[in-house]
């Protein structure tokens, strides 16, 4: 499939994808939904605030009925009236299409703790003991995420380099492409069926080609396979050098393993390149 394959590892990566932070911000952001799994509920008498779920009751010729407000989500006009009130106050509210008279009956508040340390040792992480060290385990979070949206880049970068320097054997007729090409004429023939259209007429929709010819789609869809092909096979020839290998059942499944693979060894080679700064 390759006669010569290019290594990836020689690539220049311009610096601005090198490097990244991680605000105090997004640390704090982080910290917050931790502390939200000790979140508790108070009963308050009142004033109500954004945040409350408020119990609120009214009487009609069928009986008492009780109605719940999540004060400040937007699900309903009645929370609009309830910031302000108490408990036993009275408003007027619409309700299954006619007013009602309704009461506060309940105010029920979440309240978010400032977290200690007693709380982060009963998350129970792995050499994690108080907020400290919290923050470290949190920061490796994020710096992860920051290191792989640098390198979509990267891999751009390096999937370019890898097509253009590699020596690839003819693949059009080896199965990893026509196999990919059969899923991909798959896909068409369903858009098709759905619309009501032949597999020719829906090809340059199906492709969000409007306005190409039949002949230019057919193109691009050979090269959109081939190079999905292409992927596959510099995955494979990385893989083969770790003694790595996929046993999809499906043709196409083992391509795009192999694809994933070139993907996940180009991540494992730049990704700790990628300096990610604590502000």
């Amino acid at each position: 499939m390759i006669k010569k394959l290019y290594d990836f590892r020689q690539v220049a990566v311009p610096a601005p994808l090198l490097q990244a932070e991680v605000t105090r911000e997004e640390m704090d952001a982080e910290v917050a939904i931790v502390a939200a799994r000790f979140t508790t509920i108070e009963t308050v008498s009142g004033p109500i605030e954004n945040g409350d779920v408020v119990a609120l009751e009214y009487a009609d010729d069928k009986g008492v009925h009780r109605l719940y407000a999540n004060v400040g989500k937007g699900f309903d006009a009645v929370e609009e009236k309830l910031p302000g009130l108490s408990l036993g106050d009275q408003l007027q509210l619409r309700y299954a299409g006619k007013a009602v008279e309704a009461a506060v009956v309940s105010v029920k508040r979440p309240t978010v703790p400032e977290l200690t340390d007693a709380q982060v040792q009963q998350l129970g992480i792995e050499n994690v003991a108080d907020i400290s060290a919290l923050e470290d385990h949190l920061f490796q979070k994020l710096a992860l995420s920051q290191r792989k949206r640098k390198f979509r880049g990267i891999m751009g970068i390096v999937s370019k380099a890898l097509m253009e320097n590699t020596e690839f054997e003819d693949l059009e007729q080896h199965p990893w492409y026509l196999a990919l090409h059969d899923v991909m004429m798959g896909r068409v023939a369903g858009f098709a069926a759905q619309n009501g259209l032949s597999v020719e007429a829906a090809l340059p929709a199906a492709l969000r080609m409007e306005g190409k010819s039949l002949e230019e789609c057919r193109e691009a869809l050979k090269n959109m396979c081939l190079e999905r092909a292409k992927q596959a096979a510099l995955g494979k020839a990385l893989a083969d050098e770790k003694g790595v290998s996929f046993s999809a059942a499906e043709t196409a499944d083992l391509a795009g393993e192999y694809v994933d693979y070139l993907n996940e060894a180009v991540f494992e080679y730049f990704a700790p390149k990628i300096l990610v700064e604590r502000k």
